[in-house]
């Protein structure tokens, strides 16, 4: 009987960079979070939160099931989870035996195995797919973001680029942000409002057209 072992692909967007959470082991190995064997019965998911609370101290994350990978080479079928988290959300704080804890950007990884890679390329098309229908971009921003932080996540998930002026519009009209009363001070020019998260709606929507119609043209395989 095959082990069951558990992956946990962590992302988010860090200086305009679509990146994923990494593990440095001794010996200058990088890998994901994980564990190579549950117990019989045991349920993956409470498994893939053990192990990240354990490996890189973030808690809470809300994790899915990304893929499950069938590994012929060593009779393991790994369970591979997806969450998606803001950085200034979450203190990363190295675990037993882990020697650091970093956001790296998917298109400069370190060295990693084969599987490790294979799990990430399928975090990246599933964020990809999930932008056209759901407001993923929110969970990784902090609690108040100028809009353009929002624009440079959908950008890093997409890998193109948006116009800001139809794109903060479209944002706006799907009434997925209100403003917060505060402004952020970046450098010279003109403070940047802020704004927060409130449920609704923003992807393919007749109002978010313009948006729409980027979004159907970078879906994988289009």
């Amino acid at each position: 009987m095959k082990t069951v072992a558990v992956d946990v692909c962590m992302m988010t967007v860090r200086e305009g960079a679509l990146s994923g959470l990494l593990l440095r082991l001794p010996g200058n190995c990088w890998t994901l979070p994980g564990t190579d064997a549950i117990d019989a019965g045991a349920s993956p998911a409470h498994a893939a939160q053990s192990a990240l609370v354990s490996a890189t101290g973030v808690r809470g994350a809300e994790l899915e099931q990304l893929y499950t990978f069938d590994r012929q080479d060593n009779g393991q079928v790994r369970i591979a989870h997806l969450g998606l988290a803001s950085p200034e959300r979450h203190r990363l704080t190295p675990g037993v035996d882990v020697v650091e804890v970093r956001w790296m950007p998917l298109d400069d990884l370190p060295p990693l195995a084969d599987a490790d890679r294979e799990v990430l390329e399928a975090a990246r098309a599933r964020i990809r797919s999930k932008s056209t229908y759901a407001p993923v971009a929110f969970q990784m921003l902090p609690e108040a973001f100028p809009l353009g932080d929002v624009q440079t996540v959908y950008e890093a998930m997409l890998g193109t680029t948006l116009d800001a002026r139809n794109f903060r519009r479209d944002l706006r009209a799907a009434g997925v942000v209100e403003p917060v009363g505060t402004a952020r001070h970046d450098g010279p020019g003109r403070p940047a409002a802020l704004y927060r998260h409130v449920a609704g709606e923003f992807a393919v929507l007749a109002r978010e057209r313009r948006i729409a119609r980027t979004l159907a043209h970078t879906r994988p395989g289009g």
